[in-house]
């Protein structure tokens, strides 16, 4: 099985767990600030990573490492990640789990790109727009990506805005080529 295909069943089933135990909004939270700790701590991460070290020398570690900081179902999910070799799929569990969390409370994810960090202003009026268009809730993914010059560029389920800098002079660029001719 893929290691995405196996990451997302994963989540489909921790997310059935959390939601049998109304618990979804807490379970994201503590799967993001482990993966958070998991980037931060370059030995935990190897921890998770080494295929020549025993499952149950991992656990004990993890548990020594980790000791009451996770939830009794985080907790299993990490368990049973270490026990089938796939520590390393922690992230994609829980970014899986966080698209079916989103889509269960509708919703939608919006990637945002722009050439330096928005200001909580900014933020604000980039979602209330966002959601106008979308027609629900909206949580924003964002990227500075200094290619994007100014402005912003947003992928909103299929549709991209890109009302970026860099956008607007390659559309300019293009009609120019194709009033002369060199576009055909």
């Amino acid at each position: 099985m893929s290691e995405r295909r196996a990451a997302q069943r994963y989540a489909e089933a921790l997310f059935g767990l959390a939601r049998e135990r109304r618990r979804e909004g807490g379970v994201r939270e503590e799967l993001e600030e482990l993966v958070a700790l998991v980037a931060a701590a370059p030995e935990l991460r190897s921890l998770l990573e080494r295929p020549d070290l025993e499952a149950n020398r991992k656990l004990e570690a993890l548990s020594a490492g980790l000791a009451g900081q996770l939830s009794e179902t985080v907790s299993a999910l990490l368990a049973t990640l270490v026990r089938h070799g796939r520590g390393d799929s922690l992230q994609g569990v829980a970014e899986d789990y966080g698209e079916l969390a989103d889509e269960a409370a509708g919703v939608t994810r919006a990637e945002v790109e722009t050439a330096v960090p928005l200001s909580e202003a900014q933020r604000r009026r980039l979602v209330g727009a966002l959601e106008r268009v979308a027609g629900q809730r909206v949580r924003l993914e964002e990227r500075a990506d200094r290619a994007v010059l100014a402005g912003v560029r947003v992928r909103l389920g299929d549709k991209l805005i890109d009302g970026s800098a860099a956008g607007r002079l390659t559309r300019m660029r293009e009609e120019l080529m194709d009033r002369q001719g060199l576009n055909r």
